[in-house]
């Protein structure tokens, strides 16, 4: 196991915004974190990375405690965050996007990410290699997203709900490359309202509903679950 979450309560100010949440990821699986707008899935994710400390409970990566750390040490340590809102460079080109992030946290066994490894996992980067950051669309800077996060090398990607606002097509695409991510060995952990490209790309899943986990369990075991679905997903 690669991260284990037991009982974190977390806060913004005086408001309690996640209750005991708990939740686990073992080397290689995708997991996703499923919820309405609200329940709670960004929180679990700046938590777990540290930028929004959490108030009690456990955050255990690669048998280490995180909580209480600063997001730079959990970072070096070798988690990646891809945040819901990009934050790419908009005055520097993709390749410089993605050499500015170049890093090599220590004891990374894995085979090292780089450009052309980037380009080819996402071509059509490799296209708008000079092109501004400003300049792209949604759906390449979402890309430029993940593979500036690649570049440093992290042991598991935590992704914030990759494909909100892209379109269908967009949608399909990242899926197909997260999904080599998993081939090539990748851990994943991503938080996501679109059910469809969840149910799609993940193995396990967890609900959140109001800060507290609803459900666990595999995906094909919450394709048979309307009940859940229909309580805490549904639109």
């Amino acid at each position: 196991m690669i991260l284990e979450v037991k009982e974190v309560h977390t806060f913004y100010g005086t408001s309690h915004i996640l209750f005991g949440v708990s939740l686990s990821v073992d080397r290689g699986q995708i997991v996703c974190l499923l919820g309405r707008n609200g329940a709670g899935k960004t929180t679990t994710m700046r938590s777990i990375m540290g930028l929004t400390p959490a108030h009690s409970g456990t955050i255990q990566f690669k048998g280490e405690e995180m909580k209480g750390r600063p997001p730079h040490y959990i970072a070096q340590k070798g988690m990646g965050y891809v945040p819901d809102n990009r934050l790419i460079f908009p005055d520097l080109t993709v390749r410089q996007n993605l050499e500015i992030a170049i890093k090599v946290p220590k004891g990374y066994l894995g085979e090292s990410w780089t450009v052309d490894r980037v380009y080819e996992l996402f071509p059509l980067l490799k296209k708008l290699d000079k092109h501004l950051g400003g300049y792209l669309s949604g759906g390449e800077q979402q890309m430029l997203t993940v593979g500036r996060t690649l570049m440093g090398n992290p042991e598991l990607i935590l992704l914030d709900e990759p494909v909100e606002g892209l379109a269908p097509l967009v949608v399909r695409d990242l899926g197909e490359q997260i999904l080599k991510l998993k081939k090539m060995g990748e851990t994943i952990l991503f938080s996501e309202q679109n059910i469809k490209f969840a149910t799609t790309i993940a193995e396990k899943a967890y609900v959140i509903d109001k800060g507290k986990i609803r459900y666990e369990g595999s995906i094909e075991e919450l394709k048979a679950n309307d009940e859940v679905r229909k309580k805490y997903l549904m639109i």
